[in-house]
C-alpha cells in the first residue's frame, strides 16, 4: 500500500496522462453507417454498402438512428456525359475561333490586305513551280539522249552500267521535281481556300457587306 503522502501525488500523474497529448486531432464525428439508395424500380435498399442494384442512383448516407449525414450524386447517364463533352468541345472551339479573330484583325487593316497577300503568295508558288518545271523539261531532254543511247547498246549486246545508272537517275530526279510541282498546286489550292475563308470571317468580324472577290493573280 503506498504511503499516504503519495496518494495525491499519483492522482495528480493519473489525471495528467488521461489529458489528450498536444497536437492530437479531436475525435472525428460520427459518420453515416446505412447507405440508403433506390433501383430503377423504385425499391428502397439498405445496408452498410450500396447494392449493386443502385449503381446508377444517389446514395444517401444515414446514421443509425436514420438521421441524414451525407449524400452521394448518381453518376451521370451516358447522354449527360455525351452533353458535357459536347459542351467542353464546343467551349474549346469557341476559344480557338476567338483566339483566331483576334489574329486576324490584328494582321489585316482591310480587307483588301489578305487579297494582296493572297496574291502576293501564290505569285511566288507560281515562279517556284516555273523553275521547277522548266527543269524538268531539261531533264525529260536529257533522259531523250540517255534512252536513246541505252536503245543503240542494247542492239549492240547488252546496256552498260554507266548508261543504265544515268538514265535511272535522271528519271529519279524527273519524279522528284514533278512531286514538288504537285505540292505547291495543293499549297495554292489551300492557300485560296484559307483566304477565302479569312475574308468571310474578317467581314463577318467588321460587319461589311459580302462580295465578289477579286480573283486570284495567276502568272
Amino acid at each position: 500500500m503506498a504511503p499516504r503522502y503519495l496518494l495525491p501525488l499519483l492522482a495528480l500523474v493519473a489525471a495528467l496522462v488521461a489529458l489528450p497529448s498536444r497536437g492530437a486531432e479531436p475525435p472525428s464525428p460520427p459518420t453515416g453507417k446505412i447507405k440508403k439508395c433506390q433501383d430503377a424500380t423504385g425499391r428502397w435498399h439498405y445496408g452498410d454498402t450500396a447494392a449493386d442494384e443502385c449503381a446508377r442512383s444517389k446514395v444517401t448516407l444515414m446514421s443509425e438512428k436514420g438521421i441524414k449525414r451525407h449524400e452521394i450524386a448518381a453518376p451521370l447517364t451516358d447522354a449527360e456525359l455525351k452533353k458535357r463533352q459536347a459542351d467542353a468541345t464546343a467551349e474549346e472551339k469557341a476559344k480557338e475561333q476567338e483566339k483566331r479573330d483576334g489574329i486576324l484583325l490584328s494582321t489585316y487593316a482591310h480587307e483588301a490586305d489578305i487579297i494582296y497577300v493572297r496574291d502576293r503568295k501564290l505569285a511566288q508558288l507560281e515562279q517556284s513551280i516555273k523553275a521547277s518545271q522548266e527543269t524538268v523539261d531539261s531533264l525529260r531532254a536529257v533522259l531523250g539522249r540517255q534512252e536513246a543511247e541505252a536503245a543503240a547498246e542494247q542492239k549492240s549486246g547488252d546496256v552498260s552500267d554507266p548508261t543504265a545508272k544515268a538514265v535511272a537517275q535522271t528519271r529519279s530526279q524527273i519524279q522528284k521535281h514533278e512531286a514538288a510541282i504537285a505540292m505547291k498546286r495543293e499549297e495554292q489550292a489551300a492557300l485560296k481556300k484559307q483566304a477565302e475563308a479569312d475574308l468571310e470571317r474578317y467581314r463577318a468580324l467588321k460587319g461589311s457587306p459580302r462580295r465578289a472577290d477579286a480573283a486570284p493573280a495567276t502568272r
